[in-house]
């Protein structure tokens, strides 16, 4: 397929996001974003992609795309940070709780297509924006449960691959909302993220999406 094809109006940018899902959403329903031979020089020109994807033996593993490198076997995308650089190595970020990447080449551009159940949250450097607060939040719950599995990165790294997106999301918001209810000075110093995240549980739960019986993130992902 041809990536100019693929994204239309938007062929001249660097990487595009896709609708949120609602106007409160912390993030986007995904990202597009394209690599090209040449860069334009007219924008943020991704040279390479950073992600965690699930590798041919169900572990998590960081993986690099670029046009010199050739697409990775695998389409699904586990819990983790994206990263994109320029060949001035200036980067744009993204946090994702999981999803799936189609690539697709042609015409001198590659086009790495990320969806995902959950959103896609936009990073902002050195600002403390809502999604940046999302993200670091979620980034500490799995720090904390990764000690519990001590020396074994494998076994960890391997349930951080079989998660699904939306159950992972909906347990980082259960985890965060239980410690902002538990820790009431903690809540006021993150009022506008516990606010925002209740509007999302509360549109969560209008849609249906939200289980009876929500797990906490660290029983989702607790060694076994």
């Amino acid at each position: 397929m041809d990536g100019g094809s693929l994204l239309g109006p938007t062929m001249d940018w660097g990487y595009y996001l896709l609708p949120q899902s609602h106007r409160d959403s912390p993030g986007y329903a995904g990202v597009l974003i394209v690599i090209r031979e040449q860069p334009t020089g007219k924008h943020f020109d991704p040279k390479t992609l950073y992600l965690p994807v699930r590798d041919v033996e169900g572990v998590a593993k960081w993986t690099k795309l670029s046009w010199s490198s050739p697409p990775t076997d695998s389409n699904h995308v586990c819990p983790g940070r994206v990263i994109l650089s320029d060949r001035f190595d200036k980067r744009v970020e993204f946090f994702t709780f999981g999803g799936s990447l189609e690539v697709t080449s042609g015409s001198g551009e590659m086009v790495c297509s990320l969806h995902s159940p959950a959103p896609v949250l936009e990073l902002v450097a050195q600002q403390e924006t809502i999604p940046d607060q999302l993200a670091s939040e979620t980034e500490a719950l799995m720090g904390k449960i990764r000690a519990k599995w001590e020396l074994d990165d494998r076994g960890f790294n391997q349930r951080l691959a079989e998660v699904n997106p939306l159950q992972f999301y909906l347990a980082t918001l259960q985890s965060i909302l239980l410690q902002y209810k538990h820790t009431p000075t903690l809540a006021e110093v993150y009022h506008e993220l516990r606010d925002a995240l209740l509007r999302e549980k509360e549109w969560l739960v209008a849609k249906d999406l939200w289980p009876v019986d929500s797990l906490r993130l660290e029983d989702l992902l607790a060694p076994d």
